[in-house]
Order: structure tokens, then C-alpha cells, then sequence
């Protein structure tokens, strides 16, 4: 299935340039297209004009830019907006964002919300940045803090800012809307009829395992009114036992009216990747975990679709992304001391302790590729410098992590390894660099701290993030720990592979696509902390042997990590292709519209006949036109005489 997953994208890389070049000569004029981009997190937090909390930021940052190139090389003028909430820390006018003067407005409770309508161009020129501001609703927010934790708030916050971005759309003269994740999902709910009929909307999932749930006790309609929509829709898209779930009702509404819900990995049949984890059912991978333990008894598994059944009915396609150039270690600036030291000007924040490696990363250029390894050992000396206050003796393995501390990325798993690690190899240590987040990660805190005082030569743990500091440790480590319990495309796995440092991570989400240089395990039972320990801990020590005693065989998995196909171009021209799918099911929508309207007036004096007798089956019965062409005869006008 992984080489299937490698194979796949380096035929849609070779259909998308084949296509660009016959577009190209073909000399036809370009089409036009006018996108629409919402999204909570847009990337951009350094500029000033945007916010990073996760995954998706990166993935809406680099997007546009692909796309327009994608764009030139389809023959398409392409303009995008990407739309998103205005949060409180930005720069209101000055040199930031600009008024445009416009007022879109939301209501809640009857009570009408003007939101604001700012404007700045995308840092890299490819999208204009659309900003919605209201003070009473977005006063709290701040650089770290854009999402409410009272979900309550989360439901009203996210029906006034769809509201606002729904009221802009409708206003503007778009092509296609392409929504991500749930935060901006209510969208199509809000959207005139007319607008519908004529713009298709897509809808991309970054993370099923949240799913925007409120509890309504039983209130649904009233939940419903309060934020300005039909009570009967609770029922019809948004009850998930007892709860108001927003993931629900935008993947039913963006089936329904055509456009295709997506994901960011896998194909469009769902073979695998993310795509392909989110149709599984409980008892599917109860299964699959029993055929991995054999005889021992399964206690739980992990559901990527949070139960949420509709993604098991609605066909789910993959879009695998991409990552930028900017991070290959060639072009990546945080290795070029120039940069390094302008970084260093804007920060408050020492980025090394180590004197020599502070010197050394601000003063000279560390870029490399797979034909400069030697750069990459020295990176390597630097980082054990500044992780272990030492120069290194012998040749240690350096196993590194970089992220947060959090169920979903499971590096608690590295506590009940990291003394077989030490006992099987006596050169590997860890470098971790992770954050905690909520109970559970200051637990895993405390164990990585009690390591390091235990094993300082071996064991290096750092809770505060600096972005060139956690580059050196990528580019300077060996191996890349990422037992993740999910994953749904997976950017570490290509930040860390471009960079030589080896993959060691659970086969899930995203992650098999780079398992052709990497070393990945099977584990479902996310109850066995003791048998998923071994699971790691037996590739773990896979990747040790072959570094110390096949070397030969290590440095061609590194040279296959580093040569790894991350480019944005197949999935943004499968983008492009979808929003071209999308205009052509509109066009097919009212061919089936205007087919219908014709027979309906053909029956002529036969209608009230046709009407009594026609009866739709129902599902998995139904047949989609005859309960259209029964619509239609219940509202058209009267025939004539």
C-alpha cells in the first residue's frame, strides 16, 4: 500500500506536468477562476497578519502559492481570497491590515453583530487575506489563544463568523469556496439559495478527531435558533447523540449540494492514507488489532472518525499535501548564518545556550543536500554541543523528537523505551524538544525531566520552543521518533526525511508515504502501553543495528529520505481539478433541474395522474431524480389548460 501511495503521486506529478506543457502549447485563453479560501488558522504568524497553532496554518500558508502555480501551468487567471477571523492581536490599519470599509453583519439571539472587513495582501503575493473583526466577539484572543475552550462559545463564535463570511461571499462575485475544518463549516448553512445554485462548495477535513460537539440537553432547536437557522436542520445534519456536532452538518451539506468533502492524505478512492482511516468503523480495527496480538485479548482501539459515521457513507477523497521548498535543507534559512542573526535581532529569545554552536549557526552557512553530508555531520556536532554541553565521543545516535505533548503525537511511548534504547546501544541518546499541553503532557514533562537528571550525557529535554533551535535538531539528528496515535497528513515525516534524519513512527494517517525510507510499526490496541512499547522499541532497535552495523545500507535510506517527492504540485493541480469538478456538477445540477421542469410541463392534463402514483423508494432504496422530480411536482404552477 505504501508503494502504491509513492507510485500514485509521482503519476499525478507526470499527468500534471504532461497537462501543463499541452496547455501550455495549446495557446488557448486562460479561464478564469475566483476563489474563496475560509479558514480559522491562515499561517503567517511571523508576518504579523496571520496565526499558527497547528498543522492546518501551515497547510492554508503554502497552499495559494502552489495553486497559482498550479494555476499558470493549467491555463488558469486565478485570484484567491482566503478568508478568516481578525483576532485581536493584529494590526488594525497603520502599515497592517487595511479597513476596506465594508460591514458584513451576524446575528445571535436576534442581536445583530457588525463585523468589520479588513484587507492585506498574502506576504507572498498569491492571496489577498480577508479579515472579519467584531470586538465583543474576539477581544480575548491572542497570538496562543484563538480558540474558546467553553464550547458553548465555540458554537456561537463560529456561527457569527460564518455568518460574516457568508454574507462576504454572497456578496462578491466567486467562482468556487473551498472551506477547512469545522471552525468555518456553517458556511453553506448561511449562503442564499441562489448563491448555492451557482458556486460550488468543497470541504477539506484536517482533523476528524475534533469535531466542533456542543451538548444541547435536549435543546437542539432552540441551540439552532439562537444562532439563526431552521430548527429542522438539527435533526437533518446536526444531532450526534445529544450533541450539536458542526462536522456532521457541513460533510452532509457539501455532499448534498455536490461539491466533494477531502481530506490531506491519501487518493480519491480512499485506498489509503487519512482517507482511507476515516471509513473505518470500531469493528473493523477491532479486528485488525486482534490479527496483530493473536491470542492477547484486545482492550481499545483508537477511531479516527470519532464514531462519527457519516464519514463511513459519504465518500471521503484524499489530497495528500505538500510541503514547501523552503524547507529542503539547500534552501532552509534557518541554516544560513545571515538569516540566523536577523532572526536573532527580532527575537527576546536566545535561540542557543552553547556558545560555539551560537557562534557557529549566526556566522557560517550549514545548508546541504544528500551529495553534502559532511555539513550535516557538523550540524550533528553542534546540536550534541548544545544538547549535551559536550563534543561528542565515539559515534553517538542521535534519536530526536520535536512537537508537543499531547495524546494525539504519543511521545509518552519514548519513557518506556529510553532505558532499553540505552541498554541495547550504548552511543544513542535523545534530544526532545516538546511542549506540554493539558494533564496528560505535564505527566510526560515530569518523566522526560526525571530522564534527563538520571542520564544528562544521554538524555536532553527542552519544554520551550525556538523555531531555529528545533531546526538544528532535525537537521542534526539521525533518527525522528513520531509514534503518533494519528496522523492525518503528516509534516515532521517530510520536514525530518528532507533533512536526512531517518523516520521511526507508527504506520498511521499520512505516514506511509514516506515508509519507503522509513522504519514504521503496526499497533492498534492503544490500551497496551507494554506491547506497543515493544512494537517501537523493535524498529527502534531495526534503525540502531543498521546504522552501527550496516552502514552502507543507512546511508542509502538517508540518501531515499532526503530524496523524498514532497512537492505541492500533484495536489495542487488536483485542487484545481476539483474546483473544476465542481462548475461541472453545477452545470450538471441544472441540466437535471431543467430536465426535470421540461417533463413536469409535458404531463400536461397526466400530472395530477403522475403526481398520485410516483413513490420514491427510500433509502438504500431511493432514487435520487424521482424524489427531485417529486419536488418539482409539488411546487410547480399549474398546467395550462
Amino acid at each position: 500500500m505504501a508503494r502504491k501511495a509513492v507510485s500514485a503521486r509521482k503519476k499525478a506529478k507526470a499527468l500534471a506536468t504532461a497537462a501543463g506543457r499541452k496547455k501550455a502549447a495549446s495557446g488557448k485563453a486562460k479561464r478564469t477562476l475566483k476563489l474563496a479560501l475560509p479558514a480559522w488558522e491562515i499561517g503567517w504568524a511571523g508576518k504579523g497578519v496571520g496565526s499558527k497553532i497547528g498543522g492546518l496554518a501551515a497547510v492554508v500558508e503554502e497552499l495559494p502559492a502552489e495553486l497559482q502555480a498550479a494555476a499558470q501551468r493549467q491555463g488558469i487567471d486565478l485570484e484567491i481570497e482566503v478568508l478568516s477571523p481578525c483576532f485581536a492581536h493584529y494590526e488594525r490599519g497603520g502599515r497592517g491590515l487595511k479597513p476596506t470599509g465594508q460591514t458584513v453583519t451576524a446575528r445571535l439571539d436576534g442581536h445583530e453583530f457588525p463585523f468589520e472587513v479588513y484587507r492585506a495582501p498574502s506576504p507572498d503575493r498569491a492571496s489577498k487575506l480577508i479579515y472579519f473583526w467584531d470586538e465583543g466577539q474576539l477581544h480575548w484572543t491572542r497570538a496562543r489563544a484563538i480558540y474558546p475552550e467553553d464550547p458553548a462559545l465555540g458554537l456561537r463564535l463560529y456561527a457569527s463568523l460564518s455568518q460574516a463570511m457568508a454574507a462576504y461571499i454572497a456578496a462578491g462575485d466567486f467562482d468556487t469556496i473551498h472551506a477547512h475544518d469545522y471552525h468555518v463549516g456553517l458556511i453553506p448553512f448561511y449562503l442564499p439559495e441562489e448563491v448555492l445554485r451557482r458556486v460550488p462548495f468543497h470541504f477539506t477535513v484536517h482533523n476528524a478527531t475534533y469535531q466542533g460537539t456542543c451538548w444541547v440537553g435536549g435543546a437542539g432547536y432552540q441551540k439552532l435558533r439562537s444562532i439563526g437557522l431552521p430548527e429542522h436542520t438539527f435533526h437533518d445534519y446536526f444531532d450526534y447523540f445529544g450533541h450539536l456536532n458542526l462536522m456532521k452538518g457541513v460533510v452532509i451539506r457539501t455532499h448534498q449540494l455536490g461539491g466533494r468533502v477531502t481530506t490531506v492524505s491519501g487518493d480519491l478512492d480512499g485506498s489509503w492514507g487519512y482517507a482511507a482511516e476515516l471509513r473505518r468503523n470500531q469493528s473493523e480495527l477491532l479486528a485488525e488489532a486482534q490479527s496483530q496480538k493473536g491470542w492477547d485479548p484486545v482492550q481499545s482501539v483508537y477511531v479516527p472518525n470519532g464514531h462519527l459515521d457519516v464519514f463511513e457513507k459519504i465518500p471521503v477523497a484524499g489530497i495528500t499535501n505538500g510541503l514547501a521548498d523552503k524547507n529542503r535543507p539547500e534552501k532552509m534559512r534557518e541554516l544560513y548564518g545571515v538569516s540566523v542573526r536577523a532572526m536573532q535581532r527580532h527575537s527576546d529569545q536566545e535561540f542557543f545556550r552553547h556558545p560555539e554552536v551560537r557562534e557557529e549557526m549566526s556566522r557560517r552557512n550549514h545548508r546541504f543536500d544528500a551529495g553534502r553530508l559532511d555539513v550535516k555531520e557538523r550540524l550533528k556536532r553542534l546540536l550534541h554541543l548544545e544538547a549535551f554541553g559536550s563534543e561528542p565521543v565515539w559515534d553517538p545516535i542521535l534519536l530526536t523528537a520535536v512537537g508537543r505533548l499531547v495524546e494525539q503525537k504519543n511521545l509518552g511511548l519514548v519513557l518506556d523505551v529510553a532505558e532499553r534504547v540505552f541498554a541495547h546501544d550504548a552511543g544513542a541518546k535523545f534530544v526532545i524538544m516538546a511542549s506540554p499541553q493539558g494533564s496528560e503532557g505535564v505527566e510526560v514533562q515530569r518523566g522526560f525531566q526525571a530522564l534527563a537528571g538520571r542520564y544528562p550525557d544521554r538524555f536532553y529535554y527542552s519544554s520551550a520552543f525556538n523555531h531555529p533551535l528545533s531546526r538544528l535538531i532535525l537537521a542534526g539528528g539521525d533518527f525522528c521518533l513520531i509514534p503518533s496515535r494519528f496522523e492525518p497528513c503528516g509534516l515532521v515525516d517530510y520536514e525530518a526525511s528532507l533533512l536526512g534524519n531517518v523516520v521511526i513512527a507508527r504506520h498511521t494517517g499520512g505516514l506511509p508515504k514516506v515508509s519507503h525510507c522509513a522504519y514504521l510499526y503496526e499497533w492498534l490496541d492503544v490500551a497496551d502501553h507494554r506491547g506497543e512499547a515493544q512494537a517501537f522499541f523493535a524498529k527502534i532497535r531495526e534503525a540502531l543495528d543498521n546504522y552501527r552495523y550496516r552502514p552502507e545500507h543507512h546511508l542509502k535510506t538517508v540518501a531515499r529520505a532526503m530524496g523524498v517527492d514532497a512537492s505541492w504540485a500533484p495536489a495542487a493541480d488536483r485542487y484545481l481539478q476539483l474546483y473544476r469538478y465542481g462548475q461541472l456538477m453545477k452545470r450538471w445540477q441544472e441540466a437535471r433541474r431543467e430536465l426535470t421542469a421540461k417533463f413536469v410541463e409535458s404531463l400536461g392534463e397526466d400530472r395530477e395522474l403522475f403526481r398520485e402514483f410516483l413513490a420514491p423508494g427510500a433509502a438504500p432504496y431511493a432514487d435520487p431524480s424521482n424524489w427531485a422530480l417529486k419536488r418539482a411536482l409539488e411546487t410547480a404552477p399549474p398546467s395550462r389548460p
